[in-house]
């Protein structure tokens, strides 16, 4: 396979981070996946986090997939 091709096939799959509901507990953190996200870091609103919800939400569109967060 040319590496070209294999280039290709890595920019069709999707990475996303997963909020794991039994260890996500907003009320209870400092928020450090909101804190390590090199996307929110940039100014861009991908972890979003507020007072009434039980788990934080990550925006699909927004997300790298870099897992730093998780």
């Amino acid at each position: 396979m040319s590496r070209r091709k294999i280039h290709e096939e890595c920019d069709k799959l999707t990475r996303i981070a997963i909020v794991n509901a039994d260890r996500c507990k907003p009320k209870r953190c400092r928020q450090e996946c909101k804190k390590s996200c090199p996307v929110v870091r940039m100014g861009k609103l991908c972890i979003e986090v507020t007072p009434n919800d039980k788990i934080c939400t990550i925006s699909e569109e927004l997300c790298i997939g870099c897992g730093i967060c998780v």
